[in-house]
């Protein structure tokens, strides 16, 4: 089961960043995605771009170099809480934080603003805050195995979300129906 999951998220991630790789080259042509030649904050990276750049596993490692990280995973770390100092990440586009503990989310994480991919499963999530409607770049959210009772009317705004993972939640048949409605062009999986 665990290889089944993995599997098919590898799928949807490099899809959903395959996508995003056609909306932000529309928008952003030829800019260039080369950190050391684009001043403090570099464009949003396309899939194959984002392949390529380092993991970083920790807080403290990714403090030494926050210009570089652009893929940031704190899974299975325990954390009961998110530390503010994420919002030192200018670059950040993948951010997992999946099997923690988290019962909230700061409102630091909305200055992630070229934030592609936010994986938060197997937490205890009840609610999403207000400030995550900053996101805008998101096109993949993983919301599953936690404890939403509700989805935010403003996740409806997430014009370029590609995929949205609302299983194993505390959330009604309707109202997953309506999540969809809002976002059409997303796959909405429960």
């Amino acid at each position: 089961m665990h290889r089944i999951f993995l599997t098919t998220f590898a799928f949807f991630f490099f899809a959903g960043l395959l996508l995003a790789q056609t909306d932000s080259t529309a928008v952003n042509p030829g800019i260039s995605a080369n950190p050391e030649l684009s001043g403090p904050t570099s464009p949003i990276l396309n899939g194959h771009q984002l392949e390529r750049e380092k993991w970083f596993y920790s807080i403290d490692e990714a403090m030494r170099e926050p210009q570089k990280v652009f893929k940031l995973s704190l899974k299975n770390k325990n954390m009961k809480f998110l530390p503010a100092e994420i919002s030192r990440f200018p670059n950040l586009q993948i951010l997992n934080l999946s099997d923690n503990n988290l019962k909230t989310l700061p409102d630091e994480l909305s200055e992630l603003e070229h934030l592609q991919v936010l994986i938060l499963h197997n937490n205890r999530l009840r609610e999403l805050p207000a400030s995550m409607r900053e996101l805008e770049n998101l096109t993949q959210l993983y919301l599953g195995r936690n404890k939403l009772v509700e989805v935010p009317v403003w996740v409806g705004g997430f014009s370029r979300l590609r995929t949205l993972d609302l299983s194993f939640n505390h959330l009604t048949t309707y109202e997953i129906e309506l999540v969809a409605a809002r976002l059409p062009k997303c796959q909405v999986t429960h």
